[in-house]
């Protein structure tokens, strides 16, 4: 049965995504070293999108900029972090939050970590803002960079935590969506899906975290990568398209 509440993926050419990107079901990991308890990984069953998937992903008029998925290409003038970190600077929103700097060995399945206590929560959203379901949409978008040497993959989850919220929760319009509802969802055996898509050095990614749930892995990468990575509002189509 197909997901109801797809991510919104920008895209011009439907074989491009089709080329980066393949589909795969979710585990959960109970009393597993260097995890929390019941973190949600890729079963690693992945398969080639079908034909016809991605024009589930595209967006539709209704999405909002803040909602969007999109894929770019750093300039070639772009040689370094300062550089980098300067650009970001310019994109639309004056004052972005930077993020840690990233580096990731490769063969992870998943590489985020937990500051407070260094666990990895597998697929899980962001919460700086910590925004209450009616304003979930207002939160900022993440902009993700690979900063090489190695290619990654970014994780996202087809399903959206207020659709989540929506389904696990009878009083959902007050409740601060949470990555604990990912995994009480899954915990009642509902379907969930997640898609990987390549990410090579030099190109990056805006997502809404605080909403999708995602990840990132090397899994399958021979070199390792790290990445920068900053909140902030920005418009839709501040790079030409990756895909």
């Amino acid at each position: 049965m197909p997901d109801l509440h797809p991510a919104a993926i920008a895209f011009r050419d439907p074989a491009a995504l089709l080329a980066r990107c393949e589909i795969g079901g979710v585990r959960r990991l109970y009393r597993e070293p260097g995890y929390e308890n019941g973190a949600a990984l890729p079963a690693g069953d992945w398969t080639p999108l079908s034909e016809d998937l991605p024009a589930r992903y595209a967006p539709s008029v209704f999405t909002k900029d803040s909602g969007l998925v999109e894929f770019f290409r750093l300039p070639a003038t772009v040689t370094s972090r300062h550089l980098l970190a300067a650009l970001v600077g310019d994109l639309g929103d004056p004052h972005p939050v930077q993020l840690a700097v990233t580096d990731d060995p490769p063969g992870e399945p998943v590489t985020h970590r937990l500051a407070e206590h260094g666990l990895r929560p597998g697929l899980h959203i962001d919460n700086h803002q910590n925004l209450p379901y009616a304003e979930r949409d207002l939160a900022r978008r993440r902009l993700c960079v690979n900063l090489g040497p190695g290619d990654r993959h970014l994780l996202l989850a087809t399903r959206d935590i207020k659709s989540i919220c929506r389904t696990v929760h009878d009083r959902y319009e007050t409740h601060r969506p949470h990555t604990d509802d990912l995994r009480l969802y899954l915990a009642e055996r509902k379907q969930l899906s997640v898609l990987r898509i390549r990410i090579s050095p030099g190109e990056g990614w805006f997502a809404p975290t605080a909403v999708l749930p995602y990840d990132e892995s090397t899994e399958g990468s021979l070199l390792p990568s790290a990445t920068a990575s900053w909140l902030g509002h920005w418009e839709r189509g501040l790079f030409g398209p990756l895909i």
